[in-house]
């Protein structure tokens, strides 16, 4: 009995320690991603492998056809999501990368309905729903065209037809999501899914309220997205909601959008990779924005979420920079006074070509153009007399304006001879010249980092308060933009 005791100890021990070497060897044959495939009809040729991210798509991957088999492999794991393999500029299909080694064979005749997979369990599932979408959409097709020209009895029995597809669909939908929550693209297809609205409440007259619908769908547009699996940013769903939300979703309005950035920002801290996209892409895109006052929001992102050090992914000097940047757009946004000509110790120090200091606190008009140049630049010389007429047919027209001209070069005779030439002498024309002893050009204050003045010209329109309406304009904008607030 001991000898058998014995020799079951001896030939568990072996199998276990059998077991932990197959598991160790296979590890080894795991790592990094392999995918296979076997196209049956496609002619040889290079594919490509690619991912869906931020409303692209970006090649992470090529392979060899040969016999229609080919193999998309790397010594790295591919991270998860959608991804598209592309056999030409028009053909592709879609797979889902969440294993990291898995087989599919297909027909280019077919490669949907033919598809199928090993050692996968997201894309069977994936597929099967495809599969049944593209039968709906076959039955549905013909019914929708009918309709186009049916009338009466035909008509409705028609829509009838199609209402019965449509309710398939949401039963297959319904039991889908239900019985596959566990699969990622169950997340992809509640993220896809749009939320149902209520009836709107009745309002304090017993009407009801218009405004309900509008405000519920926006409420409640993020709540079917899985902020928490960065696997979502590779799919062709989180971009195009996020998007959405930010552009259709939102007055295009600086303080309406740093609301609903704030919105997305706190879903997103449910996963970290995805926190740090969408504040990058908020960030970036309205410090981008050809949109005038946009720059608001990229101030505000500044302030809120990189000053304050919750952008971990940015190291100390793209910091500064980004800080710096900011801070230079903070004082001449849209809003704000514009800020007054003062040195560092307060006092006023823009001269006229007689030395008479001048601020733009002593214009007094309705509407104050200001605007930045320099005496020996090109471009200025072609806008400024393009200014100097839009500005003389307003005030021909009654408009109370008034122009505050900087020279922003330092050399006198070349300021005096372009407001000469330019016929400007009836505008309040400064500059900042001063030089230390060495000769050297020496600013009084920082108001080129102010006024952001890294070119010229720069246009800046201010109202009564000289608060700033407008910056960074053309001629022909401020005759529509006072043209507009006057109501003509």
């Amino acid at each position: 009995m001991k000898k058998l005791l014995l020799l079951i100890s001896i030939l568990s021990f072996t199998f276990n320690t059998d077991a932990q070497t197959l598991a160790d060897l296979l590890q080894k044959n795991t790592s990094g991603h392999k995918i296979t495939g076997t196209i049956t009809g496609l002619q040889d040729s290079t594919i490509m492998l690619a991912y869906y991210f931020g409303g692209k798509q970006y090649a992470t991957d090529t392979a060899v056809v040969t016999n229609g088999k080919f193999t998309f492999e790397g010594e790295k794991e591919l991270k998860g999501g959608m991804y598209l393999v592309v056999l030409s500029e028009s053909r592709y299909f879609d797979i889902i990368v969440s294993e990291q080694h898995f087989s599919f064979t297909t027909k280019t005749d077919d490669l949907v309905g033919a598809m199928t997979f090993k050692n996968s369990k997201e894309n069977p599932v994936f597929y099967k729903y495809l599969n049944f979408i593209t039968d709906m959409q076959k039955e549905v097709t013909p019914l929708r065209k009918q309709l186009e020209t049916a009338e009466g009895e035909n008509k409705k029995a028609l829509q009838d037809k199609a209402s019965e597809v449509d309710k398939k669909v949401k039963e297959f939908q319904s039991n889908f999501t239900e019985n596959n929550s566990d699969k990622f693209f169950t997340k992809i297809l509640k993220a896809s899914t749009e939320p149902i609205i209520p009836e709107s409440p009745l309002d304090s007259l017993g009407n009801p309220d218009k405004t309900f619908p509008y405000r519920f769908y926006k409420k409640h547009f993020l709540d079917n997205i899985d902020f928490s699996d960065e696997r979502m940013l590779r799919t062709r769903v989180f971009y195009s909601k996020m998007d959405q939300y930010l552009d259709k979703l939102t007055a295009k309005h600086p303080d309406s959008i740093n609301l609903s950035a704030d919105v997305l920002v706190e879903h997103a801290r449910a996963n970290s990779d995805i926190f740090q996209y969408v504040v990058s892409y908020i960030t970036s895109t309205y410090e981008r924005s050809k949109i005038m006052g946009m720059d608001a929001v990229f101030v505000h992102m500044v302030e809120n979420y990189y000053i304050t050090k919750q952008c971990d992914w940015i190291d100390s000097t793209q910091l500064v920079k980004i800080a710096d940047r900011a801070q230079k757009i903070a004082p001449n946004l849209i809003g704000r006074k514009a800020s007054e000509f003062l040195d560092f110790y307060g006092r006023p120090f823009m001269k006229d070509t007689s030395g008479v200091l001048h601020t733009l606190q002593e214009v007094n008009s309705e509407y104050t153009v200001l605007v930045f140049f320099g005496p020996t630049c090109g471009h200025c010389k072609k806008e400024i007399p393009k200014i100097k007429h839009d500005v003389d047919s307003l005030t021909s027209a009654g408009y109370d304006i008034k122009t505050f001209a900087v020279a922003t070069e330092f050399d006198k005779k070349e300021w005096k001879k372009f407001i000469n030439n330019q016929k400007i002498g009836d505008w309040t024309n400064v500059a900042d010249i001063n030089h230390d002893e060495e000769g050297n050009p020496v600013a009084s204050s920082d108001w080129r980092d102010k006024y952001d003045i890294y070119s010229t010209p720069v246009i800046y329109l201010l109202d009564k308060d000289q608060k700033i309406i407008a910056k960074r304009i053309t001629h022909t904008q401020i005759v529509e933009i006072i043209s507009r607030l006057e109501g003509n």
